[in-house]
């Protein structure tokens, strides 16, 4: 009798033993699922005139217009293309963000580029983990974020984000206004900073980025 308890408690150990790779396979067979979604990088003004809006959902105004280099306005125009660096969703609608502090709504334009990316699909339990990896990070870190700079030189080059500098041929334009060069006490919102073969350059915008050493942060967050 104690020989047969013996036996059976050594099967049943045996089963939950062989049961356990299967159940891991599983596991991370859902870590693995990944998925491809299209991304918006570019689009055009498709009404007579469209506002642009900031992050809370309210429009810019006469007061406090959109403000880019010398350029004021409350709204843009038809067939303007804008670059898209982030689509969002604010109070349950589409907006497409262009750099400058401004949005624009997904109904008022229409996409005229995308990207492919790779979107990676998490259990609960990763997710979990990530989250508190994210909030530990955030108590950790006191670093600031630039979102304004102002150029300190007399003129300074506009950049593409291989480290070129537009040419008179193919300038930097926006809203009809054509250039190489941004001038001295002109402001600029930043959208992100990153380095290009070397050195700190700001984002401002519709793809062109300025060099970090020829400005001066006059924000941040």
């Amino acid at each position: 009798m104690k020989f047969t308890k013996k036996i059976a408690f050594a099967s049943a150990s045996l089963a939950l033993t062989m049961a356990t790779p299967a159940a891991l396979l599983t596991q991370n067979a859902a870590f693995a699922k990944t998925t491809t979604v299209k991304q918006a990088t570019k689009v055009k003004v498709t009404k007579k005139t469209t506002p642009f809006y900031h992050k809370d959902g309210s429009k810019f105004t006469k007061k406090k217009p959109y403000v880019y280099g010398s350029w004021k306005s409350t709204v843009a125009y038809k067939n303007t293309s804008y670059n898209v660096v982030k689509t969002v969703t604010i109070k349950g609608a589409k907006y497409y963000y262009i750099g400058n502090d401004a949005y624009l709504k997904a109904s008022d334009v229409k996409v005229t580029a995308t990207k492919t990316v790779k979107s990676s699909s998490t259990s609960s339990a990763k997710k979990a983990r990530t989250s508190s990896s994210k909030t530990t990070s955030k108590k950790t870190s006191s670093k600031k974020t630039v979102t304004q700079i102002q150029v300190t030189r007399k003129t300074t080059p506009f950049y593409h984000k291989d480290g070129s500098k537009f040419t008179k041929k193919s300038p930097y334009v926006y809203q009809g206004w054509k250039s190489t060069v941004a001038y001295k006490g002109t402001k600029y919102k930043v959208s992100k900073t990153i380095t290009i073969k070397g050195s700190k350059y700001y984002y401002i915008g519709n793809s062109a980025y300025l060099k970090a050493s020829a400005v001066k942060v006059i924000a941040s967050k």
